[in-house]
């Protein structure tokens, strides 16, 4: 019976994983919130402060732009 059952939920598992291309598609494909927006440019934000910071010379600030 353990066999049985193992193999059961095991197949249950992959039949779970198991999407089609387009079901993947779907679930992947929604418009993030607001509130996810707003947590990605955060996250950008704090990204961006430390390429600005100079790691061994405080004085040092290389040009930005061209």
């Amino acid at each position: 019976m353990r066999v049985k059952e193992q193999l059961q939920k095991t197949k249950e598992k992959e039949d779970a994983l198991d999407w089609s291309f387009a079901e993947w598609l779907d679930y992947f494909t929604n418009e993030p919130t607001s509130k996810e927006l707003d947590a990605m440019e955060k996250e950008f934000n704090k990204k961006q402060l430390y390429k600005l910071q100079p790691s061994n010379n405080t004085y040092y600030f290389p040009l930005q732009g061209a």
